[in-house]
């Protein structure tokens, strides 16, 4: 009896145990070696590290532009990242493999792995560093890094063409010679060859829209994908205060002979270095925080810039010389960044034509988030087959906002010429085409499909509307 009851403690106090951690883990508690990008506050729970987050990013998008294990821990290792810490393949290997960096922890997942079972997941316990789109994109990368090899030559959609035949990921080969004349994608199954120019042409407009998204982002939408208004300084502050603190005891013990001047100089620059990356931080989100900036403002003044671009006849030559300065590691890099796959036909003739084309998670995140904030544009046909730019998601407050900064630049006009909701009613008045102008000296400039919610009837689906805006340029005054 005495056994049996001891056997039974035995199993309650394990039970506790483990139920125990499991609310430790919940709470953000997480046992073991914090890894890189995060550490531990005073309530020991962990929190992310301001000053090795960064890192923790860029080693993920290295990978997403097919950089190897090995070729990111040399980037490191060259660049004196966090030294003396030296990098090496299964370090950046673990760091792309740990879902903590989504939020989520993973208990047992060596024993599980030896066993052929699946880890025990515990979701959304700490803050996430990366998307988890982010690492979708990442675990669809991996089968495609873990085909490639060593090149003495760069391919602009490497790992990117799918065979249009059998679906699977074409090599990559290079004529003979000195000369190293043309690139080829080739699927050894079907037989398929493509050339890698003919590619790249076919595609071009599909890179045109791509790069000018990019400009765009870079100029005018960062502050709204980054999350601006979100941002403030307190992290920052407190962890700045730490370091401080940690610096004025390394320098006291120093003093008082507690250490010796080699312990002193190390500790001292590795908490200086970090001191210093996090006040930049800090000046560089202040500084963004000073920023005040409304949406429909920004995408207004990208307008503007655009249109004065096109009425020179200069927009898609920007373009293209944007394009052409890149040199083929940066094009890789390029289409890596926002394309998943691509698929291109060639028929009897040689002829290419593009079937179809995946973007990255990632990259379907952002334009998301830029149609909730009604800034994503599309180009429908107007009257004569002719595109003319569309913005989709803009409710009636922000095209007030749009029109009003539009203002500063031309004399705006603004019609509703269908609703959507409300196909039998047709058109309300016949809008411009968009190499039109009249007699009032105004141009189709954009159309804008807003969507009204009905707060009356919250079940009812949101009306629709489409509105053209046209404009004229403003009279110079003498």
């Amino acid at each position: 009896m005495l056994t049996v009851l001891s056997q039974l403690e035995i199993e309650i106090v394990s039970e506790r145990t483990k139920f125990g951690l499991t609310g430790a883990i919940k709470s953000g508690h997480i046992p073991g070696t914090c890894p890189l990008g995060y550490k531990r506050d005073t309530t020991k729970k962990m929190v992310i590290d301001e000053t090795t987050k960064d890192v923790v990013i860029r080693i993920f998008n290295l990978y997403l532009q097919g950089k190897s294990y090995q070729t990111i821990a040399n980037i490191l290792n060259e660049e004196k990242i966090l030294e003396p810490k030296k990098w090496d393949d299964s370090t950046i290997e673990k760091i792309l493999n740990n879902k903590i960096y989504v939020g989520d922890y993973e208990r047992f997942k060596r024993v599980a792995k030896e066993q052929g079972k699946e880890p025990v997941i515990y979701p959304n316990v700490v803050e996430p560093i990366i998307t988890r789109a982010m690492f979708e994109d990442i675990q669809l990368q991996k089968k495609k890094n873990q085909r490639a090899y060593c090149r003495d030559r760069v391919y602009i959609f490497m790992q990117k063409m799918k065979c249009p035949k059998c679906g699977k990921i074409m090599g990559s080969k290079g004529t003979g010679g000195k000369k190293k004349k043309y690139m080829y994608y080739h699927c050894s199954d079907c037989k398929m060859y493509l050339r890698e120019d003919l590619i790249e042409e076919q595609v071009m407009p599909m890179i045109m829209d791509l790069i000018e998204y990019d400009m765009t982002v870079k100029k005018y939408f960062y502050p709204v994908l980054a999350d601006k208004k979100e941002k403030n300084t307190d992290k920052l502050d407190k962890e700045i205060n730490t370091l401080r603190n940690q610096k004025s005891r390394i320098k006291e013990a120093y003093l008082k002979e507690i250490v010796n001047v080699e312990e002193f100089s190390k500790e001292y620059k590795a908490i200086d270095e970090k001191l210093e990356l996090l006040e930049q931080k800090r000046i560089e989100t202040i500084d963004l925080n000073k920023q005040s900036f409304s949406p429909q403002h920004l995408m207004a003044d990208r307008d503007v810039e655009k249109e004065k671009l096109i009425r020179s006849n200069k927009f898609y030559d920007m373009l293209m010389v944007e394009w052409k300065n890149k040199d083929k590691e940066e094009k890789q890099e390029f289409i890596s960044k926002f394309l998943e796959s691509i698929t291109v036909e060639k028929d009897s003739k040689s002829n290419y034509k593009l079937v179809n084309l995946k973007l990255r998670k990632t990259f379907i995140e952002q334009i998301y988030k830029l149609m909730q904030n009604g800034m994503f544009d599309m180009t429908i046909a107007d009257e004569k087959d002719k595109e003319v730019r569309t913005t989709v998601m803009m409710d009636k407050q922000e095209l007030q906002e749009y029109i009003e900064r539009l203002n500063n630049y031309y004399e705006v006009s603004y019609y509703e010429i269908a609703r959507l909701d409300e196909p039998k009613k047709g058109y309300q008045k016949k809008y411009l085409t968009i190499d039109e102008t009249n007699n009032n000296g105004e141009k189709l400039f954009k159309l804008v499909e807003l969507i009204t919610d009905d707060k009356k009837y919250p079940q009812k689906k949101a009306n629709r509307i489409v509105g053209a805006i046209r404009v004229k340029e403003r009279e110079k005054v003498s």
